[in-house]
């Protein structure tokens, strides 16, 4: 049986979610991503302090103290960026969430339309055999009259 229009308009929409999911999943992915690389930097960061406290206590010298500023310098802008990359990475992945959520709607209204051309189907078929039945008890009816 050829597919009907509801049943075309379901399959578009539920490959649409599917892709929405896998979209969303991507998008899961790379904010974790983000984060974990966030997390690893300021842990840097932080024993890259301590190093220089420690190395500062037991003496060194002003061009050393220079390297070791220069370099935290580069990490706090490093994690400024990823900072910013973390912000970006939460707001894609809200946005697919949304998407999703949208493409699942559709879906759902879609099964209802669908559930409700069946049975619209259904009760035509019922109606037909019913007057099939009818018409068949009609014409028995009237030949035992004869």
């Amino acid at each position: 049986m050829a597919e009907s229009k509801y049943e075309l308009l379901m399959r578009l929409a539920t490959e649409a979610c599917d892709k929405a999911v896998e979209r969303m999943n991507e998008a899961r992915k790379r904010m974790d991503s983000a984060i974990q690389k966030l997390d690893q930097l300021n842990m840097f960061l932080n024993d890259y302090l301590v190093r220089r406290i420690e190395h500062g206590e037991r003496g060194m010298g002003a061009a050393q103290w220079v390297d070791y500023q220069r370099f935290i310098e580069r990490l706090r802008d490093a994690v400024t960026t990823q900072v910013k990359e973390v912000d970006f990475a939460k707001i894609l992945h809200q946005e697919m969430v949304e998407n999703w959520h949208q493409a699942r709607k559709k879906v759902k209204a879609l099964e209802k339309l669908l559930e409700q051309e069946k049975l619209r189907q259904q009760q035509k078929e019922a109606k037909r055999e019913q007057k099939q039945t009818d018409e068949f008890a009609a014409r028995i009816f009237r030949s035992g009259k004869s």
